[in-house]
């Protein structure tokens, strides 16, 4: 199978990967607790890209979660498909970007970039054939922007022949 590892930068990003997960969970018959209750085999054919079967049959996204502040991790968690995401996936710091693309880029996204890409590599050493990333951020403020774009130089340089 030819997997994809998602990865949600900042309040835009996580608000669209939240919106993602939960209707690609629903296409796939997945419940926000992970478990199948689908009606059709077809809905598992390819659960895989996007999805890790962990134990007792629970799927998990293959996703990694990021952002400066905890405010936008802790409305995905609280959501209602926050507890179907690995906990250990949630990346985040406690100072914000303050909507400026340099810390986003320079220095506080430059603290974090590190945590995040351990993240993204466990997710990426678990797939038989990693297909590539995909990565949901914004193009203004600060995570989504500078930190994305941080991320996505540094994936590049890490993964030269994978998508994004």
């Amino acid at each position: 199978m030819r997997e994809i590892v998602s990865i949600q930068g900042g309040q835009c990003g996580n608000q669209i990967g939240s919106k993602f997960w939960e209707v690609i969970s629903d296409e796939h018959g997945i419940d926000a607790k992970g478990a199948y209750h689908g009606e059709h085999q077809m809905q598992l054919d390819h659960v895989n890209v996007y999805f890790s079967e962990g134990m007792s049959g629970r799927y998990v996204p293959r996703a990694v979660l990021m952002d400066l502040e905890p405010g936008t991790m802790d409305s995905v968690r609280a959501g209602p498909y926050g507890q179907i995401f690995r906990p250990d996936n949630f990346v985040f710091g406690q100072t914000g970007a303050g909507n400026n693309w340099a810390k986003g880029h320079y220095t506080e996204g430059a603290e974090l970039i590190d945590s995040v890409l351990d993240a993204c590599r466990r997710e990426a050493e678990s797939c038989d054939c990693l297909q590539g990333f995909q990565v949901s951020h914004s193009l203004g403020g600060g995570t989504g922007s500078g930190m994305g774009t941080l991320l996505i130089s540094k994936l590049r340089e890490e993964y030269p022949d994978r998508m994004m």
